[in-house]
């Protein structure tokens, strides 16, 4: 009956702490995750528009405008002018490992087509003058030919692989003629992405999982402790409270009630004492009880705190009758010790569980107190008659 006990199951409440906070941690992380991922592919794609300016920067300057009006068919590719285009684009392309490098215009039916393409002829995709191009870049070409440059801002999946297209018009006479496109191999790009975010999904789900396990750990060993010491601890006595005494006998099993004896108690003289003494020299009252109760029956049972004189120990297999005598020698016992000038005057019921009148602890503890509240009552006559206190120490 120990609810302090760091072997007690953790409540639904109290699973609900590492729960949350497991949930936070793993929320904070995939953000971090993902925002990570969105700088990277910005960094990316912004890469790919420096190193595509450079290389723009560095070709349109050599392509004549008057390529892309003369050449129009592919038996203008032995045509001199193709050829330089050609050899140009194509040295460029191996230069700086960009996949395809070619030049595109509008044909006479206004759909664009290919000019140059910096392939070798023999390569498999190679594109002759006057080829379609592809619908998956033809957004990106259109609105460069109307005289944009233009990058795509994510990769483009294509049936000849992920791409990063980027576009630049050429000019002629201040009108746009045709357009300069290449396209990035995102595979490589990619690649590389994918196996860096691979291994920081890792490294974060290590971090992640490394976390959990230790704030879990410190709040089964830290927090819940002493949340369940704040929760189930009376601050004034330092012993188990009423929420203690309810949460206890809740756990209890039908079979573990039917050796428990409910053992109640309550101070005579608190008002007395909190009218002529003050507050302070009251809770000094409740302490010294608590204290002998705990004192008394620390090895056989709980002591608790459920009300603000009234107390209550759960005791197992007592034996009612040396029960009673037992409290009769506390009872006597307890006058002798003075607070404040008052001695230490209680009365006390006790009750076995009784499985033909009892439906729960709850009945057995109200049985108690109806002894103690006749203990009560015999103490205060027995006082009138006796005359045993002072008038100012009356019940």
């Amino acid at each position: 009956m120990k609810t302090d006990s760091s072997g007690t199951p953790l409540s639904t409440a109290e699973r609900k702490i590492p729960l949350s906070v497991t949930l936070a941690i793993l929320a904070t992380a995939l953000s971090i995750f993902g925002v990570f991922y969105s700088q990277m592919t910005k960094g990316v794609s912004h890469m790919v528009l420096e190193r595509s300016g450079a290389i723009f920067s560095y070709v349109t300057n050599r392509i004549p405008p008057r390529s892309l009006l003369e050449l129009n068919s592919p038996a203008d590719e032995d045509h001199l002018l193709y050829v330089q285009v050609q050899a140009l684009l194509k040295s460029v392309r191996q230069l700086t490992a960009v996949r395809y490098l070619y030049t595109a215009k509008l044909n006479d039916e206004g759909k664009a087509v290919y000019v140059v393409d910096g392939l070798d002829p023999e390569a498999e995709d190679f594109r002759h003058i006057g080829d379609l191009i592809e619908p998956e870049v033809l957004p990106l070409l259109t609105r460069c030919l109307q005289g944009h440059s233009a990058h795509a801002a994510k990769v483009l999946y294509t049936e000849w692989g992920d791409v990063l297209p980027a576009c630049e018009p050429i000019r002629q006479d201040g009108r746009t003629v045709g357009a300069i496109v290449m396209e990035f191999d995102a595979g490589l790009i990619g690649g590389s992405i994918r196996k860096a975010m691979s291994i920081s999904l890792l490294i974060s789900c290590v971090l992640v999982a490394l976390f959990i396990f230790v704030t879990t750990w410190l709040l089964r060993r830290l927090s819940v402790p002493l949340y369940r010491k704040l929760a189930y601890t009376d601050l004034l006595t330092g012993i188990n409270n009423r929420n203690a005494f309810e949460l206890d006998i809740k756990r209890l099993q039908r079979s573990e009630q039917q050796d428990l004896t409910v053992l109640t108690c309550d101070l005579n003289m608190l008002k007395n004492i909190n009218d002529q003494r003050g507050h302070a020299a009251g809770d000094e009252y409740i302490i010294s009880l608590a204290r002998l109760l705990v004192e008394r029956f620390r090895d056989r049972g709980e002591t608790y705190r459920i009300g603000g004189d009234e107390f209550a120990t759960l005791l197992r297999n007592a034996d009612v009758d040396a029960l009673r005598a037992e409290m009769d020698e506390l009872h006597a016992q307890a006058l002798k010790i003075q607070v404040a000038g008052f001695p230490l005057f209680f009365a006390y019921g006790i009750a076995s569980f009784d499985p033909a009148c009892d439906a729960d602890v709850h009945d057995t503890m109200t049985r108690a107190d109806a002894q103690m509240y006749a203990h009560k009552r015999a103490l205060k006559q027995k006082g009138k008659r006796e005359a045993a206190l002072s008038p100012e120490q009356s019940f």
